[in-house]
């Protein structure tokens, strides 16, 4: 009986490049380092659904028709809400960050790793 595979292809150089130490084990320059752009092939249940920058299952125009005609609808009563509720909020929320990413006030434990 066969098996089918999952596995995602990665350019090596795009996250080794310009330089890793060859004491980082491969599982953590691989979380680390891989970015979308470095994945050249993704294999799901053995069929290729991604390849070269291009998924190879779906329908592009026939997606973009479908999400055009979903959003034609109508808002259902509870989107309606959500909606309401989400611009009631976004005052409080955006006063709470208000000062986040001033240094004197916040200073995230991360900020020598992030990028900036």
């Amino acid at each position: 009986m066969g098996r089918a595979a999952d596995i995602v292809l990665i350019d090596w150089r795009a996250i080794s490049y310009p330089y890793l130490d060859a004491e980082t084990p491969l599982l953590d320059a691989v979380l680390q380092r891989a970015k979308t752009s470095g994945v050249r092939t993704v294999i799901c249940d053995g069929d290729v659904i991604y390849h070269d920058g291009k998924f190879t299952k779906v329908d592009r125009d026939g997606a973009l028709r479908a999400l055009h005609e979903d959003l034609q609808r109508a808002l259902s009563d509870d989107e309606v809400e959500r909606r309401r509720l989400s611009k009631s909020l976004l005052p409080h929320v955006r006063a709470f960050y208000a000062n986040y990413f001033d240094p004197d006030q916040h200073a995230p434990f991360y900020r020598q790793s992030a990028r900036q």
